[in-house]
């Protein structure tokens, strides 16, 4: 074993008799439940708590932490240090100490390759100190905040947990529980590197300019029935992909899914589940958080307030004035129909499951309109603005330049609808998805403050208040 003669005092050195180890059972862990992902595995020393010895083993780098055997370390709970021992004229090796307050472990590396491969995993998922010497923080008008590398200028969303919301342990289950399913849930929710202040957690995502739900209906924006549609079929998309893997999100709100504006194509984005293991919730929590939100949307009226209760009586009442052909709906702008209320009561009577919500007639009801519309403008040979689904989500694509062909759109036409997305073409124009750029655009740089993003980890189980209501928390 390479400088094995260097071991007793490395280990006299960093005192590592005096520490207890980092590696717990993954028996009960969402780690164990993902198998984690993007693994490598590199043949290192580590220090061997039981046997005071520096052993050579086989350490596996996943998603959100390293592994050995059924014992694992979760990165985002450990802060790191980095050092290079010299021992010869170009020869020496690496030590890593990972370490919180429960224990510290050490990895020694001697090949360089392998400790660039380890180092990009261990900055990314581990605490990182300094920010505020770091990166600029940039506050943006009804957007989530962006922070910029003061060296080279890159951008990132970031998203600020104030540690006074994690004050109880299921509170901090939840919030490590949160990290491991956004980095596993899509790249677009993936966590690339975590900061720690004195009194916040400071999570990093790719750069976006995001805006809740909650946002853009206090903005005015104009839900038309067609984004709309698309919006509430993703969101069961993605909730679809929770109960494939056996969670759920259990936080579903206006205030945690997010609209990417900047993209070039609709895309949502769920943010900050709260998912406990060993308890009775599963996705129905889910699918009724998911019918409030429609609820306040669809019942949603210009200068008043967001509804934090569901009335049954409303719905039954507006239904009945929807099948009255005569009657025009003025009152609620984003009501379109009666199977959107149909919908509506099915998932807040936990009566339908994510499946079947999937193939609900508003949604194929929308796709067939749309088809038609469709249809007529290419006939008038007009210039079109299309939606076009690429992997899952909305591609907002202009077609001027032909890139939806007659022909591929006769093949869509064609297709068996239950298992297509349903609006897969339409006229809509992407840049009207967006409210006026004077409402986003500006942006205002804070170096050394904070404003908090709130988390809230109160309990956010339903109670009907009677049996015609619905407090939504």
């Amino acid at each position: 074993m390479q400088y094995i003669q260097y071991h007793p005092q490395i280990i006299e050195e960093l005192k590592m008799n005096e520490t207890k180890s980092l590696f717990q059972s993954n028996e009960v862990s969402l780690i164990k439940l993902f198998e984690d992902k993007d693994l490598f595995k590199e043949i290192i020393l580590l220090y061997n708590h039981k046997k005071k010895e520096l052993v050579q083993q086989q350490v596996h780098f996943g998603l959100n932490s390293l592994f050995i055997e059924n014992k694992y370390i979760l990165l985002c709970k450990c802060y790191y240090e980095m050092r290079y021992t010299k021992l010869k004229q170009n020869e020496g090796f690496y030590i890593i100490i990972l370490h919180n307050s429960k224990g510290k472990e050490f990895l020694i590396i001697s090949n360089s390759n392998q400790f660039s491969k380890i180092q990009a995993v261990i900055k990314r998922f581990c605490l990182s100190k300094s920010f505020l010497s770091k990166y600029q923080l940039f506050e943006q008008r009804n957007c989530i905040p962006f922070a910029q590398n003061c060296k080279n200028q890159e951008l990132y969303c970031v998203l600020q947990i104030d540690k006074k919301q994690i004050i109880t342990e299921s509170d901090q289950e939840q919030f490590y529980n949160s990290i491991i399913i956004m980095n596993y849930i899509s790249e677009q929710t993936k966590i690339v590197k975590i900061y720690e202040e004195n009194s916040m957690y400071i999570l990093f995502m790719k750069y976006m300019k995001m805006q809740s739900l909650e946002s853009l209906i206090l903005n005015d924006f104009e839900f038309r029935e067609a984004p709309l549609v698309c919006i509430i079929y993703l969101i069961l998309q993605t909730l679809q992909k929770y109960k494939n893997l056996g969670i759920y999100h259990g936080n579903v709100s206006l205030k945690s899914i997010f609209i990417n504006m900047s993209g070039a194509f609709l895309q949502i984005i769920i943010l900050f589940p709260k998912y406990l293991m060993n308890n009775n919730k599963n996705s129905q929590l889910d699918l009724l958080n998911l019918g409030q939100l429609l609820y306040q949307i669809t019942f949603y009226e210009k200068n008043d307030k967001i509804k934090q209760f569901v009335d049954q009586k409303l719905i039954t009442q507006q239904r009945q004035l929807l099948q009255n052909m005569n009657t025009e709906n003025k009152q609620f702008q984003f009501l379109y129909r009666i199977s959107q209320l149909d919908l509506l009561n099915q998932l807040l009577s936990q009566s339908i499951t994510i499946e079947n919500a999937l193939k609900h007639q508003w949604f194929i009801t929308v796709k067939q309109n749309l088809k038609a519309e469709f249809l007529k403008e290419t006939k008038e040979r007009l210039d079109l603005h299309t939606i076009v689904e690429s992997n899952n989500e909305l591609s907002m694509t202009l077609s001027l330049d032909k890139r939806i062909s007659t022909k591929e759109f006769a093949e869509y036409v064609n297709s068996e609808i239950e298992d297509e997305f349903p609006v897969k073409c339409s006229i809509l124009n992407p840049f009207q998805m967006n409210p006026s750029k004077q409402k986003h655009d500006n942006c205002i740089p804070k170096s050394k403050s904070f404003s908090n993003f709130d988390l809230r980890f109160e309990n956010k189980e339903k109670y009907f208040a009677n049996e015609q209501s619905l407090l939504i928390q």
